[in-house]
């Protein structure tokens, strides 16, 4: 915090109308937007005078989004990791906060920069902020036609914060009631009013002014404002250590924390933010419970009201959640909190048994623990309402066919979804370790015996295969074509719209079921048992002993493969601008790992983005 008189009054001109009704997203992670030096950029369609005018006085608060999530790196110094001064000055009833740190505390600078050192233009992090200055220099520059520079314009009075919150969700659905507000850390007030008024003067926008609290507010007018059906009056002013860009109402909400009654003051942003600790680049919170109350009230506004949920989905969601970015060892890792929901069980975590039973071949897996038994628990809460209960006793019934609900999930244990490569071809199915090997053969048995019945003279054979011992069974659709025409009442029988036949197989073993599309992701799933697969690369061990070994849930996205892949997909007319212009960027993502872990009080997650080098 700065030792300016937080009721000090400033002579400042008007502000650019921020946009209020976007959503805010996460911080996300900076790479992509300013590793891009030499980068080029589309020229802009001309535009008349004033929708020109327009355009630069959104470009000036874009620009401040955009140095915000580029993570602008331009200082030489860190400080001490604490809260920032945009979140004291953040209004306590907001019920959306994100921020960006772009003061980069403690020792994240330097994390950063071997991040970064993946990307063109940085290899050598010495010269990290030299490179990112003049990075961050040519996207300012672009994107307000040479007008604005990011070191001769912004930095000076920049002082490396931006967040942007949103207040209560309105009752109404007039989009002038939204509450919105962009802060912005400031060294120096009289420079970021300079910029404000040079800003404005070449938008061509009108400004009012009234004092409230001793704090001069400028309300702002955008030229061409018969433009709009239902203008949104934007406002800015400058107090304390900050400069707020947003709605009247919530800068006088940001006016009235004084820097010491803000969000930080609320008990449960207090709980949240508390669950995470450490210096970060961004920060995401969400009042998720006000939210939703909120999203009810303006839809009844609207006239169209939100459906009642059924009673089974009350205290089924966290009633909030947190997100907090930073550069560790060379990756982006995203930590996440939200409190444990009861209904959903009790808390549960082991070391993924899914991934071992995977090809090392696998691109993408999405896996969780203890599947059938959270199946379970929910049919048991469907059961128990009483808008639900005649329709699960209904479905109860129609399985009693196949040994009822416990016959199709119960012997469900781990499960994942998979999906491998071989070359140029993907394929992918499920894979599960049944708790009741016998079970499973029941029920997979029966189904095989329905199939073969009713594709007699329908296009459908089944057929079965020993494959080590196991038995493979693959059922053939012909004519996939004519069948979806049929069903939809149109045609499909084009070569273009889908295969003329699709194979599904299944194989069912002591240690795994697995069930995919084509017979050979079955056979790669079976020839893994006891020999190479995912979990044994050093890749995926690597990044899983960054994330947590021992997890709820476990997502895997091998991003060079899959670029890899697709790369094979590009015309050859567009090859050449893609290699030079997006290739290198991309090519510097490696793979991302994510983890959840359910705890009694509070459930975890960790999400780690690595790039190549690292």
């Amino acid at each position: 915090m700065t030792d300016q008189d937080p009721t000090q009054r400033y002579e400042a001109p008007p502000a650019a109308e921020p946009a209020p009704t976007e959503p805010p997203v996460p911080p996300a992670p900076p790479e992509p937007v300013v590793a891009a030096p030499t980068a080029p950029v589309a020229t802009p369609r001309p535009a008349g005078p004033g929708r020109s005018r327009l355009r630069w006085l959104v470009a000036g608060i874009v620009t401040l989004l955009v140095v915000g999530t580029a993570a602008g790196a331009t200082f030489l110094l860190t400080r001490d990791a604490g809260d920032p001064d945009v979140l004291a000055w953040t209004p306590a009833d907001s019920v959306v906060y994100t921020e960006a740190r772009l003061d980069l505390p403690g020792g994240q600078q330097a994390e950063l920069a071997k991040v970064m050192s993946a990307f063109p233009g940085f290899d050598d992090q010495a010269a990290f902020p030299t490179k990112l200055a003049e990075a961050l220099d040519q996207l300012v520059k672009r994107a307000s036609d040479d007008k604005m520079g990011y070191q001769a314009d912004i930095e000076p009075w920049f002082g490396g914060q931006v967040s942007m919150s949103i207040g209560p969700l309105p009752s109404t659905a007039d989009p002038t009631q939204v509450r919105a507000l962009v802060l912005a850390s400031v060294k120096d007030a009289a420079k970021a009013g300079a910029w404000a008024e040079a800003l404005l003067t070449e938008a061509g926008a009108t400004a009012s002014t009234e004092t409230y609290e001793g704090i001069e507010i400028t309300t702002v007018t955008p030229p061409d404002v018969e433009a709009f059906a239902r203008p949104v009056t934007g406002a800015y002013a400058l107090f304390g250590p900050v400069i707020a860009l947003g709605d009247p109402a919530s800068i006088k909400a940001a006016i009235d924390t004084k820097g010491t009654g803000g969000l930080p003051t609320h008990d449960q942003f207090a709980a949240a933010s508390g669950s995470v600790s450490g210096d970060r680049l961004g920060f995401l919170y969400l009042n998720a419970a006000a939210i939703a109350q909120g999203a009810q009230g303006l839809a009844g506004d609207t006239g169209a009201s939100m459906p009642e949920l059924p009673a089974m989905f009350d205290d089924l969601s966290a009633p909030w959640v947190v997100m907090a970015v930073r550069a560790e060892d060379g990756a982006i890792v995203v930590d996440t909190r939200q409190p444990h929901v009861d209904k959903l069980g009790p808390a549960a975590a082991s070391e993924s048994k899914v991934a071992a039973l995977v090809p090392a071949s696998t691109v993408f897996l999405a896996t969780g623990h203890d599947v059938g038994a959270g199946l379970e628990r929910l049919r048991a809460l469907a059961a128990d309402d009483p808008e639900l209960a005649d329709g699960v006793k209904q479905l109860e019934d129609s399985l009693a066919l196949v040994g009822g609900v416990d016959a199709l999930i119960g012997w469900i244990g781990d499960a994942g979804l998979a999906i491998t490569r071989d070359g140029d071809e993907l394929a992918g199915g499920l894979v599960i370790t049944p708790t009741d090997r016998a079970a499973a053969g029941r029920l997979l048995t029966q189904l095989r015996g329905f199939l073969a019945l009713a594709g007699q003279g329908a296009g459908i054979t089944v057929t079965d295969e020993d494959h080590g011992g196991t038995t493979i069974t693959s059922i053939t659709i012909e004519n996939v074509g004519d069948l979806l025409g049929a069903a939809t009442g149109g045609s499909l029988d084009g070569p273009d719209d889908v295969p003329d036949s699709i194979v599904i197989a299944y194989a069912v073993s002591d240690e795994v079921v697995t069930i995919g599309y084509t017979a050979d992701f079955v056979k790669a799933v079976l020839d893994t048992r006891g020999g190479e697969s995912l979990a044994t690369t050093d890749r995926f061990k690597g990044m899983l002993d960054r994330a947590d070994k021992v997890h709820g849930s476990l997502s895997w996205v091998d991003v060079a493969a899959i670029r890899d892949l697709v790369e094979g997909m590009i015309p050859d007319e567009e090859r050449g601008e893609y290699d030079a212009d997006v290739k290198p960027y991309l090519a510097a993502f490696d793979a991302i790992i994510a983890t959840s872990v359910p705890g009694d009080d509070l459930d975890t997650g960790t999400i780690v983005m690595r790039v190549v080098g690292q």
